[in-house]
């Protein structure tokens, strides 16, 4: 078998309101233009945006996989189409692990051993695990070791509502479907983000776990204070509590905190990983295989388990190929806690595929079929995408 061609999708397709606030748009951002959230670090956009791989076979088989690119996929699509595609034209795309060491050092020696360039190695990485599998007849968790479960715990992520009544409410009626994880988006304020960790438990009657997500807004100082209010609120997990670049700073506050410090969704190998788990900076690892791809994500959860460190995979902006092949990981990782669940992604997700996929009472389905397991409406999928 042989790659006959490689195709690179920018991905653009509204999502309803994810934020629940308005935002300002950034100025430079004229063609597609992107948000500023005030009380938030860095740049959003008022879409999901992805790039999403798609590879043909001389068999007739073909893969997809997807580079988690919230930001400027035609950056990761134009990785795809000039520096890693002229490498795998006539390979074998069943040599997974052989061909994403040759994507990593075609530019490593150069520096780009993080950021888009990963990300597009990690679409092609997915996309060749997914040819794999359908050329066996084999869902990926079955090739990967699998399965050790066919249902994966989720938490349901970006708890919505204009005020403290309406979010208890919305965690209310997700209590009553069975969920019970939840973390919201925070970095509002110190006393704001602990008080509103305490009024979801309470409003719940206790029964929610509820972490908090503060998009790495607080100094060292600041984080030590909210970590120790929300210990007191019974939160689960503090997440991206200050500067991402900062291990050091956040092993310090591990050390000093009982609430765990959860953080990984911006690296993307396990040597970016290992410094963070060599020096306790986090309590829960978070690898995104939308940023890792299959091959190296599993490389990451491995590195985990050797420092006895909780995996809890981190899903952010996604479509359904990236959704399906967090699932498929999962499914074939017995190390893996849970896995983040935003609703409205999931929604949009499934307007894509030909069979939905299901996340009901706290867990979300995996995939059985073949490869990745979903089956694709690729003509919906052109409609939002430019190769």
């Amino acid at each position: 078998m042989r790659i006959t061609a490689i195709t690179a999708f920018s991905v653009k397709f509204n999502q309803g309101d994810f934020f629940g606030g308005k935002g300002e748009t950034a100025p430079e951002a004229k063609a597609a233009p992107y948000l500023v959230q005030p009380d938030w670090r860095g740049i959003y956009s008022p879409r999901i945006e992805t790039m999403i791989a798609r590879v043909e076979t001389d068999e007739g088989i073909v893969g997809y996989g997807e580079g988690q690119s919230p930001i400027a996929p035609e950056v990761s699509a134009s990785i795809v189409r000039h520096i890693l595609t002229p490498t795998l034209m006539g390979r074998d795309p069943r040599a997974t692990r052989a061909l994403r060491r040759e994507m990593y050092d075609l530019m490593n020696l150069r520096g780009h051993t993080g950021g888009f360039m990963l990300d597009a190695i990690s679409a092609i990485d997915t996309a060749l695990w997914d040819i794999a599998g359908k050329a066996a007849g084999l869902p990926i968790h079955v090739l990967l070791g699998g399965p050790c479960r066919k249902e994966v715990p989720v938490y349901v992520s970006g708890v919505r509502g204009e005020g403290i009544a309406e979010k208890q409410a919305v965690v209310r009626g997700f209590v009553e479907r069975g969920f019970l994880d939840f973390k919201l988006f925070g970095g509002f304020g110190v006393t704001v983000d602990a008080e509103l960790v305490q009024a979801l438990i309470s409003g719940s009657g206790g029964k929610a776990r509820v972490a908090i997500d503060t998009l790495w807004k607080y100094d060292l100082n600041d984080a030590h204070r909210l970590g120790r209010l929300l210990e007191k609120a019974g939160a689960t997990w503090l997440e991206a509590p200050i500067e991402p670049e900062d291990s050091r700073g956040n092993a310090e506050l591990a050390r000093a905190l009982d609430l765990p410090i959860a953080n990984g969704e911006a690296l993307r190998t396990r040597l970016e990983f290992l410094p963070w788990l060599e020096q306790r900076a986090l309590d829960i690892a978070q690898p995104d295989i939308g940023r890792c791809g299959i091959t190296e994500g599993l490389a990451i959860i491995d590195l985990a388990e050797t420092f006895h460190v909780p995996v809890a995979l981190h899903m952010g902006m996604a479509s359904c190929v990236m959704i399906a092949a967090t699932l498929q990981v999962a499914a074939a990782a017995p190390h893996v806690d849970i896995v983040e669940f935003q609703p409205v992604v999931l929604d949009v997700a499934n307007q894509f595929l030909k069979s939905p996929i299901r996340c009901e009472n706290g867990r979300m389905r995996v995939p059985q079929g073949p490869g990745l397991g979903i089956e694709i409406d690729e003509a919906a999928l052109r409609q939002v995408a430019a190769s």
